[in-house]
């Protein structure tokens, strides 16, 4: 697995334990006992650091990513998600300073609204994002993922619609289908080229 990961990155962590969440992807992904223990010790072996800051109001988040950026040098920081942060006011801002200064990607994710039920196929939309306003206010890059399997049983299992509504602060409005591996869970290769919307 590690031969994959050619960059250091953290996942920061607001809604569940480092504990939970391997223990979560474990669960969705062994066949057997066995099975389970190697992907345990693959978890461990990848440059892949989890950091719990769960209750942290957004200073102290930043603050914690700078601090160890120093030390263990990533090159691209998750966090999830942004609705768990608490005293959030200008959350989006702080990250966008704290990317610049870091000279890193800094991925944040976002709840959606259940407006997406009603969209046509119910495909996600930049209107359906909690905090709409701020995100499409400030964010460089915006990126959905639709998964048709979770609204209907009949669909494509593999199928991963990723649509890109915006790019480097330029609207566009991109998509394309990727393939999940459910067995090593990764992103394979793309199944159709970039397509407009």
């Amino acid at each position: 697995m590690r031969e994959r990961w050619n960059q250091d990155r953290i996942y920061v962590t607001l809604e569940r334990s480092t504990a939970q969440l391997k223990e979560r992807f474990v669960s969705s992904h062994f066949r057997d006992y066995e099975d389970a223990e190697h992907l345990r010790e693959e978890l461990n072996r990848i440059p892949l650091f989890f950091f719990d800051l769960r209750d942290w109001a957004i200073d102290e988040v930043a603050y914690e990513i700078e601090e160890e950026k120093s030390s263990l040098n990533f090159e691209v920081c998750f966090v999830d998600y942004l609705q768990l942060i608490g005293e959030r006011e200008g959350e989006i801002d702080w990250f966008k300073e704290l990317s610049l200064l870091l000279e890193i990607p800094i991925i944040l994710g976002s709840q959606m609204k259940r407006t997406v039920l009603d969209n046509p196929g119910k495909v996600p939309q930049q209107k359906d994002f909690h905090d709409a306003e701020e995100i499409n206010a400030c964010a460089d890059t915006i990126i959905m993922l639709h998964h048709e399997r979770f609204y209907d049983d009949s669909a494509p299992k593999e199928q991963l619609r990723v649509i890109v509504s915006r790019d480097r602060e330029e609207a566009v409005n991109r998509e394309t289908v990727l393939r999940f591996d459910w067995k090593r869970a990764i992103l394979m290769k793309e199944e159709k080229e970039s397509i407009s919307r």
